[in-house]
């Protein structure tokens, strides 16, 4: 197998692995909030009603402490390990729905976050010691669109269990200590529902496992980073990290981090939540797998055509896809500013949208616009950390993560009182500030990668003069 193959191989595999994982986590936080809310109705002594929404203000809580030390753990260890172990924390996560207990609830989403640094840092490692500069922007992609495929295949999941659990008298109402006609309404789900979806999700976080596992870990030749040779200390990499972290590039770089945090919470659990919480959705029984497919489909389209593109656009990967994704977060907040309910992500409501209701065409239409956007977003985060700081890649990523778990992680803990409009406004606003500021710190990385080129063509052609 030549090297190319070699490189499109552990590209595919990492995604095929992200896939496995993140299927039971994408799914999971489409749907969690109700999920627990529905739990919640049922016995209240049980978990508390945003549970959800603050399960996973902890998750990203721990992933924001968590990435400042993983750079030091990658130090001392191989990217490989990495995601190893963060696939047995994914797995520990969906496991606990079979017992719900507030308890391990709390326990796992931390042991989830801890395990989002991991592997995003060991996703990280991989790819720039299995990628040469000229294959890292594909390679991104073709890992990324691969991966975000968990989202289709946790549309299936998501569509089978309804279907067989549709004949659950509680799938739909609960009227059980409940006397509000708009609780009537709302989406609920059935015990039996919750523990077929989270079998499911477990299971499928088992294989991921299992794929990382079995991964090639050999870097291949000319790499950008080589994940054998280990030039630090556990501490000598914190310390750099925490330079890292005021450094002026990755400063100016501050907005479009905390737009990867706060773009992928709100359409991956605030306004999945919100479509729930609209009793006027109540017959719409499968929007979560509508929605989660359409997510998917849009994260897999635009990952195959950045992945197309960059190969005969140079630099396709950067300011062109960054413009893209921005332009898809005005889109869809707009379409979802028109069509949902003010407190909708707060609680469950009757209230009229300004424009339109939600439907299935809309849900797809919804989904997909999110799905190219938030892809755009991830691959150039991707690769400006990969380019931008070429000795300090490990550290360049952590600390993107460490700004979008403290974006997310405010998200969340704000979002039990936190108006629609707040997010259609707002993230808008922050992608125009982002891009403006990725634009000029995108100029000078390639400059600077022109200056380099031009100083290895010219050592190359005195070596070459004085051999002869």
């Amino acid at each position: 197998m030549n090297q190319r193959r070699f490189e499109l191989l552990c590209a595919a595999l990492l995604g095929f692995g992200q896939l496995f994982i993140m299927t039971g986590f994408d799914s999971e936080s489409f749907i969690l909030e109700s999920v627990i809310h529905s739990i919640h109705e049922r016995e209240p002594e049980r978990i508390s009603s945003y549970a959800g929404y603050y399960g996973q203000a902890v998750i990203y809580a721990f992933y924001m402490v968590s990435c400042i030390f993983s750079p030091s753990i990658l130090a001392v260890s191989t990217p490989k390990i990495n995601l190893v172990i963060s696939a047995i924390f994914f797995t520990a996560f969906p496991l606990g729905f079979l017992f719900t207990n507030s308890y391990y609830y709390y326990f796992s989403s931390a042991l989830l976050g801890i395990g989002f640094a991991l592997f995003y840092q060991g996703q990280g490692g991989y790819l720039t010691s299995h990628s040469t500069r000229k294959t890292i922007e594909s390679n991104v992609s073709l890992s990324w669109s691969v991966g975000c495929c968990c989202m289709i295949l946790g549309s299936f999941i998501l569509a089978t269990i309804t279907k067989l659990s549709s004949g659950e008298p509680e799938l739909l109402m609960n009227a059980m200590n409940v006397t509000s006609e708009a609780h009537k309404l709302e989406r609920r789900f059935s015990e039996l529902e919750i523990k077929l979806l989270f079998t499911a999700f477990t299971v499928i976080s088992i294989v991921g496992i299992i794929t990382f596992f079995l991964m090639p870990s050999r870097d291949v030749e000319n790499c950008i980073e080589s994940s054998s040779e280990k030039k630090d200390t556990f501490t000598g990499a914190f310390k750099l990290t925490c330079s890292t972290i005021i450094n002026p590039k990755m400063i100016q770089l501050i907005p479009l981090f905390c737009l990867c945090g706060l773009n992928t919470s709100f359409w991956l659990s605030v306004f999945p939540t919100a479509m729930s919480f609209t009793t006027h959705n109540s017959k719409l029984i499968y929007l979560p797998a509508v929605y989660s497919f359409a997510v998917g489909s849009g994260e897999v389209i635009m990952g195959i055509m950045i992945s197309f593109l960059s190969k005969r656009i140079q630099n396709f990967g950067q300011k062109p896809t960054m413009t893209i994704g921005a332009v898809c977060v005005l889109i869809y907040c707009t379409l979802i500013h028109l069509s949902t309910a003010t407190y909708a992500p707060m609680t469950p409501t009757n209230e009229e949208p300004i424009l339109f209701h939600h439907s299935y065409l809309l849900a797809l239409i919804i989904g997909l616009i999110c799905g190219i956007g938030d892809c755009c977003i991830n691959s150039v985060r991707s690769v400006i950390c990969a380019l931008a700081m070429p000795k300090r890649r490990p550290q360049a990523f952590s600390v993107s993560k460490v700004f979008q778990a403290l974006a997310s992680c405010i998200l969340f803990f704000l979002s039990p009182m936190t108006p629609l409009y707040v997010y259609t406004i707002g993230l808008p606003f922050l992608s125009i500030i982002a891009t403006f500021l990725f634009f000029s710190i995108a100029k000078r990385t390639q400059k600077m990668e022109r200056k380099m080129t031009e100083g290895t063509r010219n050592a190359a052609e005195i070596s070459k003069k004085l051999a002869l």
